[in-house]
């Protein structure tokens, strides 16, 4: 069973520069994860300009993480921050979001160069 990837949910935190939080999710992410993943935007909101969203290496999200996604864009919003979700090299993610519909209302860069440029 070594020889499949793990699909465990990851959340990493890293600060790219001053001022800026970049949350990395990898995995597979839905209800199991989701507390952690709104503690940790909700953390990251405070003190920082900016919270990017890299769902680059996620492997799956489901409606609850969705949820998650929206609040912390609302929170950002409301403490005048700014939000970016990095989709990159997830095709899943980015059709699970599209299917949903909520796609058109975040602010999504390829890379995390382009949104700490943003």
């Amino acid at each position: 069973m070594g020889d499949f990837p793990s699909s465990e949910p990851t959340i990493e935190v890293r600060s790219p520069h001053q001022g800026a939080a970049l949350v990395v999710l990898g995995g597979e992410h839905d209800l199991h994860s989701a507390d952690r993943l709104r503690q940790t935007t909700d953390d990251m909101l405070f003190g920082n300009e900016h919270l990017i969203l890299d769902l680059s290496r996620a492997e799956f999200i489901d409606s609850t993480i969705i949820g998650v996604l929206i609040h912390a864009m609302k929170k950002a919003e409301g403490c005048d921050r700014k939000f970016t979700v990095v989709l990159g090299t997830a095709p899943v993610v980015e059709r699970v979001l599209e299917i949903t519909g909520v796609l058109a209302l975040f602010n999504v860069v390829p890379t995390v160069e382009q949104a700490l440029a943003a």
